[in-house]
């Protein structure tokens, strides 16, 4: 199985310039430099442009801190506020980011838009984990068994990420209340 699990504690650190940022990528496939698509965290500690990617579609979501404006100038006007809630939006343009409060982290995924989409939820109960697709989960609260898989439970800040010829495999809660971004990658065409 081309199951591979992460600590987000243990992923390495990418400062951005002048300490506006940081980048903790989970993977960037086949490649960082040209990825069909990238899963990552980004925590924004001042206010600053946010790199532009061409032909890139972006979905972020807000984990921690009370929130950021994200702009640009005719194309996009966003208070990214409610935690836990995916918001997408075209890499092509140059966004700049406002923070409401203080730092912000965030999950980020970033899909080529000429080979693949992606689509980001919560969930709460269990799920197949989908043979045909790629896809990426990150645990937000509780505990996850993972059956088929190389790693067999997951907690508060780990996760995973597979390649679309995985064999069959479940992944389920093992206490209420437990929930996991669940982020499904599919080719496009």
């Amino acid at each position: 199985m081309k199951m591979k699990c992460f600590d987000y504690a243990t992923l390495p650190r990418v400062q951005w310039p002048e300490g506006q940022g940081e980048t903790r990528d989970i993977v960037c496939w086949p490649v960082s430099d040209d990825f069909a698509w990238r899963a990552c965290f980004t925590t924004i500690h001042q206010n600053g442009l946010l790199r532009q990617f061409p032909d890139i579609e972006r979905s972020i979501v807000l984990l921690k801190g009370k929130g950021v404006r994200l702009t640009s100038p005719g194309f996009l006007e966003h208070e990214l506020v409610k935690k836990m809630t995916p918001f997408h939006f075209s890499g092509d343009i140059q966004s700049h980011a406002e923070l409401l409060h203080d730092s912000v982290q965030c999950f980020n995924i970033m899909t080529r838009r000429s080979c693949w989409a992606s689509e980001v939820s919560l969930v709460s109960d269990e799920r197949l984990l989908p043979t045909a697709h790629s896809g990426v989960l990150y645990v937000l609260k509780g505990r996850w068994e993972m059956t088929g898989a190389s790693c067999v439970q997951l907690a508060f800040g780990q996760g995973a990420w597979w390649l679309p010829d995985i064999r069959e495999g479940v992944i389920k809660p093992l206490i209420a209340d437990s929930q996991l971004l669940w982020v499904d990658l599919r080719p496009v065409g």
